[in-house]
């Protein structure tokens, strides 16, 4: 027969905290992105598109991000973490800075001029790192 292990006072482990960071970072990411009602009122949705979606692969993200939309993240600790998909962030505290920042509204998209875009479009590394294998998932 098998034992049965229940936690009095269930605390969450590791692995669940980190799916529970990546969970909040994509709500507040998708929130920022699209036209959300509850930002709205305070800030303004930087699309006004309630079906935008976020994009990691370098390509994605320039296609589907800053050219359909004119908006970049700005912020981003690029010598902390790399920009890439949430799930290939390696631990907790990395995952803890990005929620802290897109909380703290440190890291958050901003619309661009065309000046901007066509830098950006240029060579997109200061804002988002050097290209990495761009196979890497879409979220």
């Amino acid at each position: 027969m098998a034992q049965i292990t229940f936690r009095i006072n269930p605390k969450p482990t590791y692995s669940e905290r980190m799916t529970d960071a990546r969970a909040e970072l994509r709500r507040l990411i998708k929130e920022q992105l699209c036209d959300s009602p509850s930002l709205t009122l305070l800030t303004g949705a930087i699309t006004h598109d309630n079906t935008a979606t976020m994009s990691w692969s370098r390509r994605s993200y320039m296609k589907n991000v800053v050219t359909r939309y004119r908006v970049r993240i700005e912020g981003w600790p690029l010598s902390e973490v790399p920009f890439r998909n949430l799930s290939d962030v390696p631990n907790l505290g990395k995952l803890e800075l990005l929620l802290q920042g897109w909380k703290e509204g440190s890291i958050r998209f901003c619309q661009i001029t065309e000046e901007q875009y066509l830098a950006m479009i240029h060579d997109p590394t200061p804002w988002i790192g050097p290209a990495i294998d761009d196979a890497e998932g879409e979220e």
